[in-house]
C-alpha cells in the first residue's frame, strides 16, 4: 500500500497529466464528430503559400504532442521511483533507480532533440511562407493588366508551382526563394545577388539549386499544360527573391528578378502575344486545378 505522501505526489504528478492529455483527446474527437457543413459548398483558389500553410499545420500539432511527451516522461519517472520499494538483494532497488533514471534521460533527450528538428523545420516553412505571401502581392497588381494569377498549383507528384501568370505575352512559372540575409564578407553588399547566367552568388555562397528548381518547375507545368490543351504550350521560368537586389551579369531564358520587377518583364511589349482563345483554356485548366481549398 503507498503512504499518504506517495498518494499525494502521485495525484500531484499525474492529475495534471492525464488532465491534459484527456482535453487534447477530447477536442480531436470532437472536431471530428461533428458532422457540421461549411455554408459555401463550392470549393475556393489556392491562396499563396497553401502547400506551406498546411505543412506549418501539421508541424504545430507534431510540435504541441511532442511538447507533452516531452515533459511528461520525466513525470512518469519521478512517479515510478516515488513508489518504488526496496528489491530483495542489497542495492537492487539503486540500480532499478540508476535504470529508470537513465530510460527517462534518454527520452527526454530524444524528444527535446526531435523538437529541436521541428521548431527548424517549422522556422523555414514560415519564412518560405511569409516569401510566397509577399510576392503575391506584388504579382495581384498585374491582374489589372489583364494578366490572371494563380499560386501554389499542384502538378502532380512533383509538388507545386508556387505561382503561375497568365499573361497577354505568355505564360510565366515563378518560383519564390525567401533567403535569410546575413553580414556580408568585406567589399560585397549583404542585400545584393549576382546572376551571371549560370550561379547564384550571394554575399558568402555561391549555388545552382534554386536556378535548376526553377526551370523544372516551368518544364513541369509545361507538360501538363501542353497534355491538359492538347497542344504545346510555352512557359518561361522566373526565380525571385523577394527583399534582394538582383543584378543579372549575362542574357538567359531564365529571369531572376526581384518581385518589384516582375512587372516590366511580363508586360515588354517586344514579347509575341499569346492567342486570346488558347489562354482562356490554360486559365480554366489552372482554375479546374487550383480550385480544391474547403470554405
Amino acid at each position: 500500500m503507498f503512504t499518504t505522501q506517495q498518494w499525494i505526489l502521485l495525484m500531484a504528478l499525474f492529475v495534471p497529466m492525464l488532465t491534459l492529455l484527456g482535453i487534447v483527446w477530447v477536442w480531436r474527437w470532437v472536431r471530428g464528430f461533428h458532422k457540421e457543413r461549411a455554408p459555401v459548398s463550392e470549393k475556393l483558389l489556392r491562396p499563396a503559400g497553401e502547400s506551406l500553410r498546411r505543412e506549418l499545420e501539421k508541424l504545430d500539432e507534431q510540435l504541441n504532442d511532442n511538447l507533452i511527451w516531452t515533459f511528461f516522461g520525466p513525470g512518469f519517472v519521478t512517479a515510478f521511483l516515488v513508489v518504488s520499494k526496496p528489491l530483495p538483494r542489497p542495492g537492487g532497488n539503486l540500480i532499478a533507480m540508476t535504470v529508470v533514471l537513465l530510460i527517462g534521460a534518454g527520452w527526454f533527450a530524444i524528444q527535446v532533440w526531435r523538437m529541436i528538428g521541428l521548431i527548424h523545420r517549422r522556422r523555414n516553412y514560415r519564412l518560405g511562407f511569409a516569401g510566397e505571401r509577399a510576392v503575391a502581392e506584388e504579382l495581384n497588381q498585374l491582374m489589372l493588366d489583364g494578366c490572371r494569377i494563380f499560386h501554389d498549383v499542384p502538378i502532380e507528384p512533383y509538388g507545386n508551382v508556387d505561382h503561375v501568370i497568365v499573361a497577354p505575352s505568355g505564360i510565366y512559372a515563378v518560383e519564390t526563394k525567401a533567403r535569410r540575409k546575413r553580414k556580408a564578407p568585406p567589399g560585397k553588399k549583404d542585400h545584393e545577388v549576382i546572376f551571371d547566367g549560370d550561379c547564384l552568388r550571394f554575399p558568402a555562397t555561391t549555388e545552382t539549386k534554386a536556378l535548376q528548381q526553377a526551370k523544372q518547375q516551368a518544364d513541369q507545368l509545361r507538360g501538363f499544360l501542353t497534355k491538359a490543351i492538347g497542344e504545346a504550350v510555352p512557359v518561361r521560368a522566373i526565380l525571385t527573391f523577394p527583399g534582394w537586389f538582383v543584378t543579372t551579369r549575362s542574357k538567359s531564358e531564365m529571369k531572376v528578378l526581384n518581385p518589384k520587377n516582375i512587372r516590366s518583364a511580363v508586360l515588354d511589349s517586344r514579347l509575341p502575344v499569346l492567342p486570346e482563345q488558347l489562354r482562356q483554356r490554360i486559365i480554366h485548366q489552372l482554375d479546374q486545378k487550383c480550385r480544391d481549398v474547403e470554405f
